[in-house]
């Protein structure tokens, strides 16, 4: 009886404990509403046909050796290079002609090398929207002893996706004149550490603006609601940040990092393999298996989850084999991974924002 006693205490704390750690992951799952959090099954097979072909008929936009929005970032990065500039102008002269509203987040700031200028840049459309769908990556390469390192997963690749989704899905987009919600783009400075990643030596860009943007609009929502007396802070605005890294390599997998977002995660595997039951793309690359939080990796969206924004982290675990190495290069990315993840994400964000494709 003693036995069975305490068997069933047992069995009654770890009862009551499963019910405390449900409610606490119901708890830390359900911290910001959004807005169309079932979006895979928004957009009809047919819808997903025409985004398809579309992708294809533009793809060569991302081609490696001389697609226009990929080929030119895969250069050395660094810090006021000329590619750096290059990659600056790119963005900015992109959005610009699809419509954004570009913003410049300019700071100077303490790194172990001195004092570094440093910008982040902020596309954004219909800034008058009273929410965001943040899509981010950081464009700067990072200083590598011994040559000259380009980073063409870390991150030209994810750069260069994001632009794609704004030119891809730019008439859509156009047409959505009614919506509170709207597409903007962070494209962040500084992420990678000048000499050994700490939590001052690293992610300069993504600290200085989350700390901004938590006391203060972004300047093109002041400019886009001018006869406002006040105006909100802008991280109230960020419904949902998708941080892209890593992208690109042959062996890209993906999994739920951020708990806040598993249940858009999910939503994301079920529109991939509604993408690869298809037939449009050629593998799954969403780590189901893996348990919501079960690994953790320090990036861009640190000082964002600090203040309560949910994120959903879409960097490869485990990192490609070339990472923070020369090799990191146009010779390590995959075609067929770069083709398949633009689907993904252009369907992604043409069926969270309910375009009506």
């Amino acid at each position: 009886m003693m036995n069975l006693n305490w068997l069933s205490l047992q069995l009654l704390a770890l009862t009551l404990w499963a019910v405390v750690a449900q409610a606490t992951l119901q708890d830390k799952l359900t911290v910001r509403a959004f807005s169309n959090p079932h979006f895979a099954d928004v957009l009809n097979d047919n819808q997903l046909e025409r985004l398809a072909s579309t992708a294809h008929k533009e793809s060569s936009w991302l081609d490696i050796k001389k697609g226009e929005l990929l080929s030119p970032v895969l250069v050395p990065r660094q810090i006021g290079s000329p590619g750096y500039r290059a990659t600056q102008d790119l963005i900015v002269t992109t959005l610009g002609q699809l419509g954004y509203a570009i913003s410049w987040d300019n700071f100077t700031t303490p790194t172990p090398m001195g004092d570094v200028k440093m910008s982040n840049i902020i596309a954004t459309k219909n800034p008058s929207a009273a929410k965001r769908l943040v899509l981010a990556a950081h464009y700067e390469s990072k200083i590598v002893p011994g040559g000259d390192f380009i980073g063409a997963t870390d991150s030209a690749v994810p750069v260069a996706m994001i632009l794609d989704i704004a030119k891809g899905l730019a008439g859509l987009i156009e047409k959505q004149t009614d919506s509170d919600i709207s597409l903007q783009m962070v494209f962040f400075d500084g992420e990678e550490a000048f000499e050994q990643w700490t939590s001052t030596d690293s992610i300069y860009g993504a600290r200085h603006l989350a700390e901004f943007w938590e006391h203060n609009p972004d300047p093109a929502t002041v400019a886009a609601l001018s006869g406002a007396t006040e105006h909100r802070p802008e991280l109230e605005r960020v419904e949902l940040m998708v941080l892209m890294d890593l992208i690109g390599a042959p062996d890209n997998m993906f999994a739920a990092l951020q708990i806040p977002t598993a249940d858009i995660f999910t939503q994301l595997s079920k529109l991939e393999k509604r993408l690869q039951s298809a037939e449009y793309i050629d593998r799954l690359y969403m780590n189901t298996a893996m348990p919501p939080g079960a690994a953790s990796v320090e990036d861009d969206h640190l000082p964002f989850i600090e203040r309560n924004i949910p994120v959903l982290h879409l960097i490869s675990v485990p990192f490609p084999k070339v990472w923070h190495k020369l090799s990191d290069n146009a010779e390590a990315l995959d075609a067929t991974v770069i083709a398949d993840m633009s689907l993904i994400m252009r369907s992604f964000v043409a069926s969270y924002l309910r375009l009506h494709v």
